[in-house]
């Protein structure tokens, strides 16, 4: 017998939509000069969208940030100044207030100087996580809103936060390439959403979450619940007499074959598309008019996977079909999937890694034989992670084979849906989204040119639109004070698979509850005012986040060149990026190799900025050398003293871990400890058990290890994240050459000191 849950309606229909409508309606009815939007262009030049790495912009934002005081005092004093006043001057000179005072001067002293051991992200010289200094207007954004403490789970809570989070979701769907719908004044109620055909007006709706695990998490909640609605449906229409004018309901299967729904076999039930899927309640509503929402949510509601769980339903809906579902992604997806398998009672063991090639992208056929796998013993495949810039090697999944492949495997009869973990990557779209701004380059004094993506990413970033959803965090490669992740679907109604509501289509307007869709409970509005600041000012297309994005693709590339052409030089050591030379990815002869080194040497590296840019010949190679985005993985060999190459691979893991140490905070560090370190990275290991023999043992016999099969120690590496748009340029006097200096200098001291001798405990043990 199926218990009822009892909870607190958070969901009230008609309120929700009076809420909404009001809301709408107050926003369109602004005056245009007063309205915020995020239409139109920003602004164009680099220098003034930071606060400076040396504080250069200190003034303008102190002038900033106290305007947003002064308001908030304002509002403070203009809200009923009827009101008493209780901090009054009487209070103000007791012993009480003045020792609560003196309290709070002598902590705050204590905490701020404190603080200053933090990691300097705002510097030049950090190179390590996805994160560098965040923009200034999203720093603006972010307090000035944190003065007013708006919770965005309910508008009620959030007036003005909501509408700004509503905002920034539709602006980044379009910058992913989907397609959110307008902001209307008119919005239909909730009768006539359930009647409308979803699938005649798909539109795409975002919201802002705590980062991209918890994204990651919503995403494949949304899939799992997706996958077993036909189910739930089906037994409803089997079992309730409320529901007979609906038993005749037709699906079209991922085969292309039409079926009555309730005649589906098990197997059938769980392989339907998404926009089929989302339409059956609209299909329901057409074959019985009489029927509404909240009725029909009742109904349904028992039969659910939300109610049941995985267990009862299977046990009881799905004799022909006892396995678990599983999901399939890249061995580099992020930590953040088993976390989500594990807490939707999956259970990580069923989240299924799937080896990657040599760019560090997932092998597609690997991919094939998974997929083949679970169709040969009917288990069902919840969805496809689809990674768009991997921690660890900015590699870009190959969108256009894997989306081909789920068409075969359709017509097979498996179906799961895709989902973008663009975490990192989702902003690199804005270097392909065209703007009708003026003065696309602005009027700085330096100059850095801005490199496009290279032929393979483009043509992953042109196909985003096709994934049912992606995660995309704008306090990564958006520069946006955390917590500010992001979660887009390609169909709006899909959201309401993470709420207890049918998947009605979402139809455009304000949501003033956008808080119930999700994990999270209570969400800070100042995260969706730091945001929308930021889109405002640094607009996510080319004239924007584009001209940013590809100033830093710029500078990781001319880093990657000197990579790449320091093994020329004799030295006591060797380094090992990820990728070699295209020469040698492709496979060219030995003197080609040679002489594409020869070229970057000569053509690009200590080349000026102007110049490189008139040689496109060196813009080319430049655009298509290294890894996919702005993060650049590599490792250090040595050599022993008689001058032969080190064939240990545990001393090799021993030196790179000596330079991460060298690089990185330690425990305990103070400001003064902080100050001395000339640069900071960060580190993790290519193991063969999560990257397969062949993809460790190519970087082995590149870092010239002899007998790479004989060795089961990972490859500890370095990653360096240029998140900076500014070392090349020539104002600065190229602080490359420092960066270079400083890594180089330091692994062949630690090589003459034997570091690698010094063995602490393993990582990987």
């Amino acid at each position: 017998m199926t218990k009822k849950v009892h909870t607190t309606n958070y969901y009230n229909t008609e309120r929700k939509e009076k809420f909404a409508k009001e809301l709408t309606e107050c926003y369109i009815t602004k005056p245009k000069d007063e309205q915020l939007n995020l239409e139109g262009s920003g602004s164009t030049d680099l220098a003034g969208w930071f606060i400076g790495t040396r504080g250069e912009n200190a003034s303008l934002f102190k002038q900033m940030v106290q305007e947003a005081i002064d308001e908030n005092i304002n509002c403070r004093k203009e809200f009923h100044p009827e009101d008493p006043y209780y901090i009054t001057k009487n209070v103000k000179e007791s012993e009480g207030y003045k020792e609560s005072i003196d309290i709070l001067d002598k902590e705050f002293k204590k905490l701020v100087k404190e603080l200053k051991a933090s990691t300097p992200f705002y510097s030049f010289r950090i190179l390590g996580h996805m994160n560098w200094e965040v923009s200034m207007p999203a720093v603006l954004g972010y307090i000035s809103a944190l003065l007013y403490n708006q919770n965005n789970v309910a508008a009620e809570a959030s007036p003005t936060t909501t509408i700004l989070e509503m905002l920034v979701g539709n602006d980044l769907c379009k910058m992913l390439g989907y397609t959110p719908s307008p902001i209307k004044v008119k919005l239909p109620d909730t009768a006539s959403a359930l009647k409308t055909d979803p699938s005649k007006n798909i539109t795409a709706w975002g919201h802002i979450t705590a980062d991209g695990s918890i994204a990651n998490i919503e995403g494949m909640w949304a899939s799992r619940n997706l996958k077993y609605y036909p189910v739930s449906v089906r037994a409803a229409l089997q079992e309730e007499p409320a529901l007979k004018k609906a038993t005749s309901l037709t699906v079209t299967l991922c085969t292309g074959q039409e079926k009555q729904l309730i005649s589906l076999s098990d197997w059938e039930a769980l392989n339907i598309n998404t926009d089929e899927i989302l339409s059956i309640p609209s299909k329901i509503a057409h074959l019985d008019p009489s029927i509404d929402q909240s009725r029909l949510n009742a109904i349904l509601d028992k039969y659910s996977l939300q109610t049941m769980g995985f267990l009862d339903l299977t046990k009881k809906y799905l004799p022909d079909v006892p396995t678990a579902p599983v999901a399939i992604g890249p061995s580099t997806m992020h930590y953040s999937w088993p976390k989500a398998a594990a807490l939707l009672g999956m259970g990580r063991g069923n989240l299924l890694d799937v080896h990657v090639d040599k760019y560090g992208r997932i092998e597609t056929e690997h991919l094939r034989e998974k997929l083949q796998q679970c169709l040969d013993s009917k288990t069902p495949v919840i969805m496809n992670v689809v990674v768009i810039g991997t921690t660890e090697e900015g590699a870009i999944d190959p969108l256009d084979e894997i989306l081909e492949m789920r068409d075969e495997f359709r017509e097979k009869g498996l179906d799961y849906t895709i989902h973008l973990d663009a975490a990192w990557g989702g902003y690199f779209a804005s270097m392909i989204r065209p703007s009708t701004a003026e003065n696309a380059q602005g009027n700085g004094v330096g100059f850095v040119p801005d490199l496009p993506l290279s032929e393979y990413a483009i043509k992953q970033y042109r196909l985003l639109g096709e994934a049912e959803s992606i995660t995309v965090d704008p306090h990564k490669a958006g520069y946006i004070p955390y917590p500010a992740g992001g979660l887009c679907y390609r169909n709006s109604a899909m959201r309401n698979l993470v709420t207890f509501t049918a998947p009605v289509v979402f139809h455009g307007g304000f949501d003033p509850t956008v808080g119930v869709y999700g994990v999270e409970g209570s969400k800070p509005g100042a995260a969706a005012s730091a945001t929308y600041l930021s889109h405002r000012v640094i607009r996510p297309d080319i004239t924007g986040y584009g001209k940013l994005l590809g100033e830093c693709m710029f500078t990781a590339k001319k880093f990657y060149a000197r990579l790449l052409t320091v093994n020329t030089h004799q030295q006591n050591f060797n380094v090992t990026p990820l990728l070699p030379t295209v020469a040698e990815l492709n496979g060219e002869s030995e003197k080609k190799i040679k002489e594409q080194l020869q070229f970057i040497r000569k053509r690009i590296n200590n080349v000026p900025n102007e110049e490189i840019i008139k040689d496109p010949e060196a813009m080319n190679l430049l655009r298509n050398l290294g890894q996919d985005q702005t993060i650049c993985t590599y490792f250090f060999n040595f050599k022993n003293d008689d001058g032969s190459w080190n064939q240990d691979v545990q001393k090799m893991y021993n030196l790179n871990q000596a330079v991460f140490n060298t690089f990185s905070m330690a425990p305990g560090d103070n400001f003064e400890d902080v100050k001395k370190k000339n640069m900071i990275v960060t580190s993790s290991e290519f193991s063969k058990a999560n990257y397969g023999e062949e993809f460790v043992n190519n970087l082995l016999s590149r870092a010239d290890i002899k007998n790479p099969e004989k060795s089961d120690v990972p490859i500890f590496f370095i990653i360096t994240t240029l998140m900076d748009p500014w070392p090349t340029d020539g104002e600065m006097g190229n602080f490359l050459d420092i960066l270079e200096n400083t890594i180089f200098d330091t692994v062949s001291q630690l090589v003459e000191e034997k570091a690698y001798n010094t063995e602490e405990k393993k990582m990987y043990s």
